[in-house]
């Protein structure tokens, strides 16, 4: 197994090309367009004058996002190549998001600031995730909620797989593991390990979600894997401290 620590991981997604970088619409890619952002909406509700912390922002689609419905929002991203993207596009835009570049496993959380904590697809990302986690709960008001995405850790086989064997595969899932991707790496841990750790921060989980991909739109993108079986999961916690 290949062994990374949080430098390397960051240091990795830094060096994205710009065409990586804007390869992501204002909704995001496929996956956040179809699948994550409307359960993200749907558990913040309405979010004017909300404070926002989304945390590992990437590009800042979903700062935008946020922004756009009144939300007042902070991003921190550490990879260099998407911090800088989301800072200029906010130049340009000026739509009163303030951007750190900072790993939040070491970012210093100002404490009860925030209503909500979205970390959209990020845990898996970073290999000493759970003082990220911790931050991102202090950073939270009381009754505050945190809302974090992740690969399905039970079902993470990809779409090409489905497409050769019609079914998931599952395989050494009590390892925690580094798995390479075309940008970076995700960190394979069972789900009771992310749900563990939320637990003892003191939250309360809230909601657990699967999102299930439309049938048209599965069959229209040929992703009939995504009907079928959960690519992703959503938690939302809210704390209790």
């Amino acid at each position: 197994m290949e062994q990374i620590n949080n430098a390397d991981a960051i240091s990795s997604w830094g060096k994205a090309s710009q065409e990586s970088v804007e390869s992501f619409s204002d909704e995001g890619d496929f996956t956040r367009k179809y699948l994550l952002n409307a359960v993200i909406f749907a558990l913040l509700g309405d979010v004017k004058g909300k404070r926002i912390l989304d945390a590992g922002c990437g590009q800042g689609y979903l700062s935008r996002l946020l922004a756009k419905r009144g939300a007042l929002v902070t991003g921190v991203e550490p990879a260099e190549a998407w911090y800088r993207y989301a800072q200029r596009r906010e130049e340009t835009e000026q739509l009163g998001i303030t951007y750190q570049q900072a790993d939040l496993s070491s970012w210093t959380s100002p404490s009860e600031t925030f209503d909500y904590v979205i970390a959209n697809m990020v845990f898996m990302d970073i290999p000493d995730f759970q003082p990220a986690l911790h931050n991102c709960v202090q950073a939270l008001k009381h009754r505050g909620e945190l809302i974090f995405s992740l690969l399905h850790p039970c079902f993470e086989e990809t779409g090409a797989a489905w497409k050769e064997k019609g079914y998931v595969e599952i395989r050494d899932y009590f390892q925690e593991r580094a798995i390479k991707q075309n940008l970076g790496h995700f960190i394979h841990r069972p789900l009771s390990t992310y749900l563990n750790s939320v637990l003892q921060e003191g939250c309360t989980i809230q909601n657990v979600i699967e999102p299930q991909l439309d049938e048209a739109i599965a069959r229209q993108h040929n992703a009939e894997r995504y009907w079928h079986v959960p690519g992703y999961i959503v938690i939302s916690a809210s704390k209790t401290f």
